[in-house]
């Protein structure tokens, strides 16, 4: 039998009270995680390992963003969890219980898909009450939960139409209420919103939040686009053929990169990377690049050509070749020729160093008054 209904007070501290039949094992503490990976790998029987070693922990009710390039890991580190692949090695625990072994519809978790896989046949409160049926709702309950989910995303108005009938982005909202009807513990939400034209994703974006806030649940979001991740995200792990590169707040990860992969794929742009000297490499924000030598500067002066621009409305865009070749990107007011040559400035204060292996190492002493 389900569980008491919870839409109206599912805040991160009003859950307590609630015990879904399949939480029967072990709990721990609220302040420990609510999901942690241990050693996760999944291999495939052609030998592909398409997640090596992998370990994270996600804290409850955090909104988390795995981002990285296509072809990284982030699908199937999101389908391990949901019980949709089998671990090759590793564990999943999920509020201290080990639910690597169980069926997925006995893990407490919900997903929403890119395509948001709705019934073209059915309405839109038929299309949320079907599974509720199945989890044994009675029909008062279902009728409660459907006028809650509905007015939480805003289609009380829709409860009679049929998904041919919506947009795209109120589709994508009747996915998202049949993923809340069920009061799952955690949300896994894989590209839903790479669907939608770009004003909608803006917009999508603001509901998901404020849905977030409003329910205060534990998610894991999935995009290849770290602009969402930066504007979405409390947590970001930024994630690379398999394995986690980083992972901690949008700030952390976008000042403090720990490594060069992390610091080319956070920011619009990625950050500048040339070689220095002995294998070590310096990068720069395109934002701290100057034109002018400010007095008493300190820092590294890189000569380039301009090769292309774009008009981007506020600023220009241009990237731009350094004296050995290397491709750098910067962004401001000024109007440059293409073919221009000229000298950039970037004060010691706003460089980035990278060993050999590509991890971050500190700059002091690295450059003074330095130029390629």
């Amino acid at each position: 039998m389900p569980g008491p209904h919870r839409i109206k007070n599912y805040g991160r501290h009003g859950r307590g009270d609630y015990r879904p039949a399949i939480n029967s094992e072990k709990r721990i503490d609220a302040a420990e995680s609510m999901i942690s990976l241990k050693g996760l790998k999944k291999t495939y029987p052609n030998g592909f390992t398409a997640i090596d070693n992998l370990n994270l922990d996600i804290q409850d009710g955090s909104f988390t963003v795995l981002v990285g390039p296509s072809g990284c890991g982030k699908t199937t580190f999101l389908r391990m969890i949901a019980g949709c692949e089998e671990c090759t090695e590793g564990e999943i625990f999920i509020r201290g219980r080990n639910i690597t072994k169980k069926a997925p519809g006995d893990r407490g978790v919900a997903m929403v898909f890119q395509n948001y896989a709705l019934y073209p046949h059915m309405t839109v409160e038929k299309n949320i009450s079907f599974g509720l049926k199945n989890y044994g709702y009675g029909r008062e309950e279902i009728r409660a939960i459907l006028r809650d989910v509905l007015e939480l995303v805003g289609l009380l108005d829709y409860a009679k139409s049929k998904p041919s009938s919506l947009s795209g982005g109120q589709r994508q909202r009747v996915a998202l209420a049949r993923a809340i009807s069920k009061s799952p513990e955690v949300f896994l939400m894989d590209e839903p919103l790479s669907n939608l034209d770009a004003r909608l994703r803006v917009q999508m974006r603001g509901e998901l939040i404020r849905i977030h806030q409003k329910i205060g649940s534990t998610t894991i979001y999935i995009t290849h686009d770290q602009v969402e991740a930066m504007t979405m995200g409390d947590c970001i792990a930024v994630m690379n053929e398999g394995a986690i590169m980083q992972c901690g707040s949008p700030d952390e990860v976008y000042n403090n990169p720990a490594n060069i992969f992390t610091a080319r794929f956070i920011g619009d742009p990625g950050m500048n990377i040339v070689a220095w000297r002995d294998g070590v490499s310096l990068g720069f924000r395109s934002s701290k690049a100057l034109l002018q030598r400010p007095s008493q500067f300190a820092g590294l002066t890189l000569n380039a050509a301009v090769r292309t621009r774009e008009h981007l409305g506020e600023v220009y865009r241009y990237t731009l070749a350094t004296a050995r070749g290397e491709e750098i990107e910067i962004r401001n007011d000024y109007l440059l020729e293409t073919g221009r040559h000229l000298a950039i400035y970037i004060r010691g204060e706003n460089l980035y160093a990278f060993g050999a292996d590509s991890g971050r190492i500190p700059t002091a002493g690295l450059v003074d008054d330095a130029e390629i």
